[in-house]
């Protein structure tokens, strides 16, 4: 879990450490070079924690209900409404995001292949949240 020092840094320097870190990332050319600074500075935990934020702001976009992003990518339900919060009251960098995903082939070919996953786990029986939804009653069910 990600942590901050109990001693806090003045706004000055806290807002030095900010500029410094968006010029690095925008300083970064391509994708090898993201990769191997993102291997550095972040833990596993933390990759897969901003990978899962991400993911929270497409699929709310793409209008996955909270349940279901919940159960598909294992977040707490007051995640993916803080996501949706943030989406819809500031969420600047992640509709710049989003928009640019969209607009690109390379991004749309892999979020095709997380849809594709996405679909496979959620149809009914293939995961636990989502157990086999009963067909409907027949006559024959009823008598």
């Amino acid at each position: 879990m990600t942590q901050v020092s109990r001693h806090p840094l003045s706004k000055p320097l806290e807002e030095k450490l900010h500029l410094l870190f968006r010029k690095v990332l925008a300083d970064l050319r391509n994708e090898k070079d993201v990769a191997d600074f993102l291997d550095d500075i972040l833990s596993p935990t933390e990759k897969i924690m901003l990978g899962k934020r991400l993911a929270i702001a497409i699929l709310i976009e793409k209008g996955y209900d909270h349940r279901t992003i919940h159960s598909i990518l294992h977040v707490s339900l007051t995640t993916v409404s803080t996501i949706h919060y943030w989406l819809k009251n500031r969420g600047t960098g992640y509709r710049n995001v989003i928009s640019r995903i969209v607009r690109n082939e390379e991004w749309n070919n892999i979020l095709s292949k997380i849809a594709d996953d996405f679909e496979s786990i959620t149809k009914p029986g293939k995961h636990a949240y989502y157990p086999k939804i009963p067909k409907e009653p027949t006559s024959a069910d009823i008598l």
